[in-house]
């Protein structure tokens, strides 16, 4: 146990314990700017246009291999689920699980987690998706205990604009930003009080009777903008990289469409016809000769096209000068080289491919194959070590994720100066074939992930 001079902040090891009221050293705060209080809308803005969420949607849902990496970050954060410890302050070991106090601890967590058992995937995807993630905590009627915590659909949340002493009062929600009135009397518009994660101290929320019983918490990834955080994989659109792999299939398609598909390029000797149809030939009129070549072409397309003729021989007899021996020259058939088959565009696919991965810290081995020429990875051992070391750095992510869950262990007194209460995701390790016996080889889960 660690005490300041006054014993105003009493803390133990692990997180800064919350302390009485008489904690007032606030972080400093960045202020608006004179440019940003003339500014008429009480929102801060999201993008340009106020629509950078649904610009970013679009993008994810405009490129597969982009959507599907965004889902599998998500997916690897939320892994085994979340799962929460109870240590014991002062010898660091896990809490006696017959001890009365924790017994209800477990239990109360237990419902706890259950109710809100959504927040944590809808949490990822947002996070993952924007970056942004607005939980919203709801306390019961006595004041004493958070009951609910829910991921707010993020397209929907705004800011409201700092005040002169840079603090941001409100988060406001609209359906549809594209038919907001402009006024904060919107009808339409919700207004939730906005929690600073930095300085929100639960005693005080306890006890500020008639206040409301919802807060917003706000969790965002630190990329250096003032309001809404960017997503990083963003990048990727602004490089040009996710258009330029996307517009690959419509231009393969309309190659596809648009070339002649010609197979074989079928060449007639010109004495042919004259000599298959002997003298008759010349009383022949254009017509009927037109009919008679064109029957000769369909015959020998017929020999070549027909499914019941795959993989049949061709046997041809061939004229020659009965003086020298020598061949005339006779029908040829040539194949026509198809370009496509050789995977045209298929490099380029394969080089955005990467691109995106690259954004989004996926190694590309965790992907499966990689479309195009020498991007395949199939061996097991890249796998495993590349999907241990993305584990192991995902932890600022899941820190933040469940900073309110957290919260609500202090504001519950699930964490105590006797008890800790950890809420984590827990997290696949994948071992090596010599660790564990054949018939156990599987992912297990990082007893150490908490």
């Amino acid at each position: 146990m660690v005490a300041n001079s006054d014993a105003s902040i009493v803390y133990f090891e692990g997180p800064v314990m919350f302390s009485g009221p008489g904690v007032k050293g606030n972080p400093t705060r960045k202020t608006p700017s004179q440019t940003e209080l003339a500014d008429s809308l009480p929102i801060a803005d999201w993008g340009l246009d106020n629509d950078f969420p649904q610009q970013a949607r679009a993008a994810k849902e405009s490129n597969p291999d982009l959507a599907s990496a965004l889902d599998w970050k998500a997916r690897a954060l939320y892994a085994g689920g979340i799962k929460y410890s109870i240590k014991d302050r002062y010898t660091g070991e896990d809490a006696d699980p017959t001890n009365i106090e924790v017994i209800r601890i477990k239990w109360e967590i237990d419902q706890f987690i259950f109710r809100n058992r959504f927040y944590t995937l809808k949490a990822a995807v947002d996070f993952y998706d924007l970056f942004n993630v607005f939980a919203e905590i709801i306390i019961d009627e006595s004041r004493q205990k958070i009951t609910r915590i829910s991921a707010l659909e993020a397209e929907n949340c705004r800011y409201q604009r700092r005040t002169e002493n840079g603090t941001i009062p409100l988060l406001l929600i609209h359906p549809d930003w594209s038919e907001w009135t402009g006024q904060l009397e919107d009808k339409y518009l919700t207004k939730i009080p906005l929690l600073d994660p930095m300085n929100a101290f639960p005693q005080e929320i306890k006890e500020s009777k008639g206040s409301s019983m919802k807060y917003a918490y706000p969790i965002a990834y630190p990329t250096g903008k003032n309001y809404y955080q960017f997503p990083l994989w963003w990048s990727v659109k602004v490089s040009k990289w996710l258009s330029f792999g996307n517009m690959i299939p419509t231009v393969k398609e309309t190659i596809l469409k648009n070339i002649a598909l010609i197979r074989y390029h079928i060449q007639m000797p010109d004495y042919w016809m004259s000599d298959r149809y002997s003298q008759k030939w010349a009383t022949m009129t254009d017509a009927q000769k037109k009919k008679a070549v064109e029957e000769e072409f369909r015959i020998i397309n017929e020999v070549l096209t027909k499914p019941d003729n795959a993989g049949k021989s061709i046997f041809t007899m061939f004229k020659t000068v009965q003086q020298s021996g020598k061949e005339y020259g006779g029908w040829k058939i040539e194949a026509v080289d198809d370009k496509m088959k050789d995977g045209a565009l298929l490099a380029d696919s394969s080089e955005a491919t990467i691109k995106v991965f690259s954004a989004t810290s996926i190694d590309p081995s965790l992907h499966g194959l990689i479309p195009g020429t020498g991007g395949s990875n199939r061996a097991g051992s890249d796998k495993r070590e590349a999907l241990n070391i993305y584990m192991s750095l995902i932890q600022a992510h899941e820190d933040l994720v469940l900073d309110p869950w957290q919260f609500t262990a202090w504001f519950n007194e699930w964490t105590n100066q006797r008890l800790k209460t950890t809420f984590y995701f827990e997290k696949p390790l994948l071992q090596t074939l010599n660790q564990v016996t054949p018939a156990n080889r599987a992912t297990i889960l990082d007893p150490d992930a908490n």
